[in-house]
């Protein structure tokens, strides 16, 4: 008896290490081949030089839902179709102005996404500076026809500059509605900037309550906000005059954007990867989210190259509206729902196009300790990936999953250093992305593709 046992022992080690090596051999291919034959960069080219920046509900958003649905007809999926999605449709209007007064002195500004605007006229007034929010209640009655500016720089010490957004990026959303409350003309807030010397305005979504007056919001450059802070200690009962014309025009037909690779095994269960197709509509949105979703395109389409099988079926999800209300990712879980299909897995790309740096998983702890024993060493040494931590599923995957609790979701992490220089700002364009980071990211989420078709079973 203890000789069989021991022959099996030997045996199933044997056959671990073959899988091992297998799984080696897959992803060196799988990286030399989006080296040396991957599209995201070009398509990357064409989505932000020829149809540019892409606000749900406009005519670029179409476009780039149609030429991204020609992208995915040209391949091997069995699959490729549009999903209806109603999206609110926002417009900026003609450029922000904002300047001190009496000087003139200009401030560099961007209309949050969702402001009303101020009329042609605009307005001015004085400003009452406050670091958070909860500030306000101190000052009671003075907000009362004032522009109130927020001025909270974040904490420059957090590496993982996500975190750094995400502690002032509730300021932002809850601002206008806070201001308004209490009698303020307007709400100036200190852009989500990682850099003191940034003078680029970053814009990004807000929210209104109903039955409360809707005020205008702008966004002010870091530069911006310590120059305003400065003229306030000099004079707090500076003014400062704005102008925007921005404003909602209704409901427009959009789309998801769908392709589905059938599975040989278990076609009924469904591995969904994907980011958002469109953008704010300044820049190019080339880190966001150009290469989210150009880079899980090739991804799928690097493993078609190398001729491989899935197991299970891949679907392809391009997301409509994430920016300005996560319409397409609500729309995609009450569909998936409805229809009662199996998402056992999800990858999800929306946190730009530098160097890859790993995945947040949403998973048991359980789970987590077994890919960083079973995955991570695949990646670590060779490919310079390490992050396989428990965490967020993303955006838009994180709203459907609401409806599939037990689905294992991935996140895919860049470096996250200078993602925020360029979140949501003019400069967010196609220059700014690097090929070979680029590339190395297509990589890794098709390595971490191939590995969830092949090993799901011993995850669940």
């Amino acid at each position: 008896m203890k000789t069989i046992l021991s022959s099996f022992v030997f045996t199933a080690l044997i056959g671990s290490a073959a899988v091992a090596q297998q799984d080696t051999s897959m992803l060196d291919r799988i990286y030399k081949t989006s080296f040396y034959d991957g599209q995201a960069y070009d398509n990357l080219r064409y989505l932000t030089k020829e149809i540019g920046h892409r606000i749900a509900g406009s005519k670029r958003a179409e476009e780039a839902v149609l030429w991204s649905k020609k992208l995915m007809e040209e391949m091997a999926f069995n699959t490729v179709y549009l999903q209806d999605v109603q999206v609110p449709y926002w417009d900026r209007g003609m450029k922000e102005e904002a300047y001190v007064l009496p000087s003139r002195e200009p401030l560099q500004v961007l209309a949050l996404g969702g402001s009303v605007g101020t009329g042609n006229s605009g307005l001015s007034a004085e400003v009452l500076e406050v670091e958070l929010l909860s500030d306000l209640k101190k000052h009671g009655d003075a907000v009362r026809g004032k522009i109130v500016f927020v001025n909270k720089p974040w904490d420059e010490s957090i590496v993982e500059t996500g975190a750094a957004y995400g502690l002032n990026s509730s300021q932002r959303s809850r601002g206008p509605a806070e201001v308004a409350k209490l009698g303020g003309v307007a709400y100036l807030f200190r852009s989500l900037s990682s850099s003191r010397i940034d003078d680029y305005p970053h814009t990004g979504g807000t929210r209104y309550v109903e039955g409360i007056d809707s005020i205008p919001a702008l966004a002010i450059s870091a530069v911006g906000a310590i120059r305003l802070s400065e003229i306030l200690k000099e004079n707090p009962k500076s003014k400062v005059f704005i102008r925007n014309t921005s404003q909602w025009n209704g409901v427009a037909n959009s789309h998801n954007v769908i392709a589905e690779w059938r599975g040989t095994e278990k076609p009924d269960e469904i591995i969904t990867i994907g980011g958002h197709i469109d953008s704010w509509d300044i820049g190019e949105g080339a880190h966001d989210n150009g290469t989210g979703t150009m880079g899980t395109l090739d991804a799928i389409r690097t493993l078609m190259k190398l001729g491989y099988k899935p197991k299970h079926t891949i679907r392809l999800v391009f997301y409509m509206n994430e920016e300005n209300g996560v319409n397409g990712s609500m729309k995609y879980g009450e569909t998936a729902k409805a229809k009662n299909e199996r998402i056992v897995a999800a990858i999800e790309s929306d946190a730009g196009g530098f160097a890859p740096r790993g995945f947040d998983i949403k998973a048991s702890a359980e789970q987590v300790q077994w890919i960083q024993k079973e995955w991570k060493p695949l990646f670590e040494e060779k490919f310079w990936v390490s992050r396989f931590l428990q965490g967020s599923p993303g955006v838009d995957s994180g709203v459907w999953g609401r409806h599939f609790p037990n689905t294992i979701m991935f996140n895919f992490r860049p470096d996250p250093h200078r993602y925020f220089d360029l979140h949501h700002t003019a400069k967010d364009v196609f220059e700014a992305v690097d090929k070979r980071e680029l590339q190395s990211g297509v990589a890794a989420i098709a390595s971490l593709l191939y590995l969830v078709d092949q090993q799901l079973d011993l995850l669940q």
